[in-house]
């Protein structure tokens, strides 16, 4: 076991290493119906954030104390660092090492604007390695081309992938980015918090199968070793 890897609900997840060191990515916990846990109850030295809309960064200043880096493009970094965060400014195809491993941010087809009406800079995915295993939140985006590339240059473990439709991929446009990215497995998110993105994962799921690719569906508040 090398991590834990946690699924809050919606888009927010929290991995833990095996020394302790908490990441939390994209936390929107207290306004979230589907999250049980809300931000009180959780603790971050990092918070990766893969876009500004407030269903992914909406609880960040309530989780970062003094001591938690906020890992974003440069334009969210910056409204992050105004508020009173620490900040790690980054941007697509930029990469860096942090204390628990490989931050890399890759391209997303999706808009990005701040709680306050800001330009929130380019909407991301991103790619956190840690000892040799790679995980991929692909954030919130619609499926698009470049998506081999990444997987030609990049081997990932486990893919996190949006499937609720209207705002990102459905479950059919999220198995086909599944078939070029090529992860061990797949685990779907960014559905059923709104009517509009209401979706059967289990069909994904066979999407997926079908293409030799495994997914584990994840509920609210379940863990998983890594």
């Amino acid at each position: 076991i090398w991590m834990t890897l946690r699924f809050f609900a919606h888009a927010s997840f929290q991995t833990r290493t095996d020394d302790g060191q908490s990441i939390v990515i994209d936390p929107w916990l207290d306004a979230n119906p589907l999250s049980s846990v809300k931000s009180k109850d959780v603790s971050a030295d990092y918070i990766l954030l893969t876009h500004a809309h407030g269903d992914h960064c909406g609880d960040t200043l309530k989780i970062a104390d003094k001591d938690t880096i906020v890992v974003a493009v440069s334009e969210l970094a910056g409204y992050f660092k105004e508020a009173g965060c620490k900040t790690h400014a980054i941007q697509i195809g930029g990469a860096h090492n942090f204390s628990f491993g490989t931050v890399r941010v890759v391209k997303a087809e999706h808009g990005s604007m701040t709680p306050d009406g800001r330009y929130g800079g380019l909407a991301a995915g991103i790619i956190i390695t840690i000892n040799g295993y790679s995980i991929y939140h692909m954030g919130d985006t619609g499926l698009f081309g470049d998506l081999k590339l990444i997987g030609d240059m990049q081997n990932i473990d486990c893919l996190l992938v949006p499937i609720g439709g209207n705002y990102t991929m459905d479950p059919s446009d999220a198995a086909m980015a599944c078939s070029w990215l090529k992860p061990r497995f797949a685990i779907p998110m960014h559905y059923n918090t709104f009517p509009v993105i209401k979706q059967d994962p289990a069909l994904f799921a066979n999407a997926c199968k079908e293409r030799g690719i495994s997914v584990k569906i994840m509920q609210p508040g379940e863990s998983i070793s890594l």
